[in-house]
């Protein structure tokens, strides 16, 4: 269900809007389970959003804006509703929803050939379900896959954006943006281990005698502060659209990605019965940037309108590492589990409107 109401006069604009969901959630699974146990139970959650937001015009060229959001969300299916989705039907009794807060203000310029936006924002997240998988030996030598999944994970992501669009004649324009951000972990969460039966596990990795029993091995996850891993904190990029003829589009984009971190990974030997992990800053990924091409033209087969389009990315094939995983001194000589972005690739579109 969802509604919205709407302010409007000359100079202010405002609006309020919510929503309100159920998720309902159960596994069936014929692989591991017999008939008789192939569906799990039922998770149901109930969620909810509530937004609100205002801009004042301050004269025809200069406007002000703020936001505020609050959701409430169901668990996601994987790592949240259930321990192990992929192999189990176990329940994870623990989850809750996650909740997001978050606030932004802005500033807007508008002319005839240039606009801008400026805004700042600040997001806080609360009660996130975050699982970690790792590799280890069982008792009898054999190597399986366990996770430790984490409750009421915590995280604030903060940060300024600008964007502009700056268009001098009809045939040219420039865009531009930039965006620095500090997105980092804001608490230690408790980490229950489970194998990859979704069963829980002693700090002998053999089968506990019930989840959140005395015997399941936990651990005190200490990344508080830590930065978050697998997205560029810092972003810009600078582009020019040019229209030469009628029809004709050519556009070339540069991209700038900075401040990556590596994900932080949990290894066997970290497990322990009511143990803790303190984790340090991963290791930075270096940054990178990347060079985009399209074009696109307009024209006429038979009376109907027809558009052919290209795009080439990453033009001059630039190698860059686009994630990771920290290793045991934080610098890319452990680092493992390292991912390369796409080299150069090309894509093209005939699309005819009839």
């Amino acid at each position: 269900m969802f509604g919205q109401a709407e302010y409007d006069n000359d100079k202010l604009t405002a609006f309020v809007s919510g929503s309100i969901s159920e998720v309902s959630q159960w596994r069936y699974d014929r692989f591991y389970y017999d008939e008789a146990h192939a569906k799990s139970d039922k998770v149901n959650k109930l969620g909810f959003t509530i937004k609100g937001g205002a801009n004042y015009n301050l004269d025809e060229h200069n406007n002000v804006f703020a936001n505020v959001g609050y959701i409430s969300r169901a668990p996601y299916f994987s790592g949240g509703a259930f321990l192990s989705s992929t192999v189990s039907n176990a329940v994870n009794k623990d989850a809750v929803n996650e909740k997001v807060l978050s606030f932004e203000v802005g500033y807007g310029y508008r002319s005839r050939i240039f606009t801008a936006n400026l805004n700042a924002y600040h997001t806080i997240w609360k009660d996130k379900t975050m699982a970690r998988s790792f590799d280890y030996t069982d008792a009898d030598g054999n190597l399986d896959r366990a996770m430790v999944n984490m409750q009421g994970v915590n995280s604030t992501h903060q940060g300024v954006e600008l964007e502009m669009n700056y268009k001098p004649a009809t045939w040219v324009n420039f865009t531009g943006m930039l965006s620095v951000g500090d997105w980092r972990w804001t608490n230690n969460p408790v980490g229950y281990f489970y194998n990859s039966g979704g069963q829980p596990m002693t700090k002998n990795f053999k089968v506990a005698s019930g989840i959140g029993a005395e015997d399941h091995a936990t651990m005190l996850v200490g990344q508080k502060n830590v930065m978050e891993g697998g997205s560029a904190q810092t972003t810009a990029a600078i582009g020019v659209n040019l229209f030469p003829m009628k029809g004709l589009r050519l556009s070339l984009d540069w991209n700038f990605y900075g401040r990556n971190y590596a994900d932080y990974a949990v290894q066997s030997n970290d497990i322990s019965l009511g143990g803790e992990k303190i984790y340090e800053t991963p290791w930075r990924i270096p940054s990178y940037s990347t060079v985009d091409f399209s074009g696109s033209y307009a024209f006429e087969i038979a009376g109907l309108k027809t558009t052919l389009s290209g795009n080439i990315e990453n033009l001059f094939n630039q190698e860059y590492i686009n994630s990771a995983f920290d290793g045991g001194d934080h610098t890319w000589k452990t680092a493992y589990r390292v991912f390369y972005g796409f080299g150069r690739n090309m894509s093209l579109k005939l699309k005819v409107n009839f």
